[in-house]
């Protein structure tokens, strides 16, 4: 990130908030100086006022509203820029419905404050922000919290959990981008389960919700490496796999050091055993969770690596 951006990173959320202070102050100047236009002595001020009242109250409903409208959308923009912690703070604070703050934002802040917390690996945290969520979220809101608690219930291996959530969604799964993700998460379970049926029908509903999505992409990925056989298959793996890595390791950091052993599965395979050692070092390295862990131990067993040491 370049120093220009840095700056912007930290102003934007600032900005935000100073528009709705701006906005705020002359909403109440305006009603002050409503209130003097109908006051006796201040007939100079109401010839003044009155004939440009609606145009001088655009200016603080434009205000607010863009405040109303980004405050939003900042801790999406803390998150893509890498400022997890700024974007829990943020998300946090502003998680509750009031009269001030809608359910709809509230869910949303809840959404990008249980991403926060699952960027850091605080799944039981995650998890108790989602539940809460979930609760006063309305529809769409509800299904997308619904969705991360899939995913961390995918990624500590429980798939009773994932079922649950998926038999309080129901049939609908919704459209575009949301079903993309949720039936590529039924499709990962599907995987696990060695229910090739099922996955194959997750998987081509999915993609064909939105075949471009990141989530539908790295199923995908996990399903090639599964039945990668021959050394075509296997390449067109280890294509995919350095495609998805650093995407999905930003959202899920622990996934990253799943998809680093299944590299290292994949070399193994090819007879690239130095590569294959360096990519078991890196999984062993970076941030793990209970699936990840199950899958570098399995991937360490099969390619017989006992000269790496799991760190403390």
């Amino acid at each position: 990130m370049s120093e220009g951006e840095r700056v912007w990173t930290r102003l934007y959320p600032a900005m935000v908030s100073v528009l709705g202070g701006v906005g705020l102050g002359l909403a109440l100047t305006y009603l002050v100086g409503a209130w003097l236009s109908a006051q006796p002595g201040w007939e100079l001020w109401a010839d003044f006022f009155r004939p440009k009242a609606m145009g001088l109250m655009l200016v603080p409903y434009v205000f607010l509203l863009a405040h109303l409208l980004l405050r939003v959308h900042v801790g999406h923009f803390l998150l893509s820029r890498g400022e997890i912690e700024a974007a829990e703070r943020y998300a946090s604070r502003r998680a509750r419905p009031s009269v001030l703050r809608s359910r709809r934002e509230a869910a949303n802040q809840r959404g990008v404050w249980a991403r926060a917390l699952v960027r850091q690996g605080r799944y039981d945290e995650a998890r108790q922000v989602l539940t809460e969520g979930v609760r006063f979220a309305p529809g769409y809101y509800e299904a997308e919290l619904r969705r991360w608690m899939i995913e961390v219930a995918l990624r500590e291996d429980d798939r009773e959990a994932v079922l649950e959530q998926f038999g309080l969604l129901g049939d609908d799964l919704g459209k575009g981008h949301r079903q993309a993700a949720l039936r590529a998460c039924r499709a990962e379970l599907a995987l696990r389960q060695g229910d090739m049926k099922g996955y194959e029908e997750e998987m081509t509903r999915s993609l064909w919700a939105d075949p471009g999505h990141p989530r539908a992409g790295v199923t995908r990925t996990l399903a090639m490496v599964e039945f990668a056989g021959k050394a075509a298959e296997r390449s067109d793996a280890l294509a995919m796999l350095a495609l998805v890595e650093g995407r999905v390791g930003d959202e899920i950091p622990a996934r990253r050091s799943e998809l680093a052993a299944l590299r290292a599965w994949l070399l193994a395979a090819e007879g690239r055993e130095e590569e294959a050692h360096d990519a078991l070092e890196e999984s062993l390295s970076g941030p793990q969770d209970g699936w990840s862990r199950q899958v570098i131990e399995s991937v360490r067993a099969e390619i017989a690596a006992p000269e790496v040491v799991t760190p403390e």
